[in-house]
């Protein structure tokens, strides 16, 4: 599952043996048509996940501005899980597998000691998390102003 680590933006920067050590907190997943990775209001549940082959679709019911319906669909390689395991609060929304989905998960409590136990590694990777905050921010606000000026992005 290294290669697979080195793949993704959040550990990018971190050397063979970070990437040996969070290989340890990893389990590699098989799931099939619905399966429900993440279910929205979950407050057990830290773990990330890896998308490595298929599709997932996220949902939201939390609220009255927005349909149950598919509001964003990873591709290949990208993380999600990531805002509950950094505030601890409860989950946001629910991902749930679109067809045959192969992914990793990364128990989260092992690996948020073993980054405050490793402050380097640490920093790298809340950086390379704070990155794919901002630019999912700056997606939003792009789409926000798209919709309320009517103009083309």
């Amino acid at each position: 599952m290294i290669s697979e680590l080195e793949q993704v933006s959040l550990f990018s920067e971190l050397n063979e043996q970070a990437l040996q050590d969070i290989n340890q907190f990893c389990t590699r997943l098989e799931l099939e048509e619905g399966y429900e990775l993440i279910s929205e209001n979950d407050k057990k549940s830290n773990d990330l996940f890896i998308l490595c082959s298929g599709r997932v679709e996220i949902v939201t019911r939390s609220s009255d501005a927005t349909s149950s319906e598919s509001i964003l669909s990873q591709h290949e390689k990208e993380l999600f899980g990531e805002i509950s395991w950094i505030t601890g609060r409860k989950r946001t929304a629910t991902v749930r597998c679109v067809g045959e989905v192969e992914a990793i998960l990364i128990d989260g409590k092992r690996f948020m000691s073993y980054l405050q136990e490793n402050p380097e590694t640490g920093f790298l990777v809340m950086r390379a998390i704070a990155r794919l905050v901002a630019d999912s921010l700056n997606h939003t606000d792009q789409l926000l102003k798209q919709i309320l000026w009517n103009t083309p992005i």
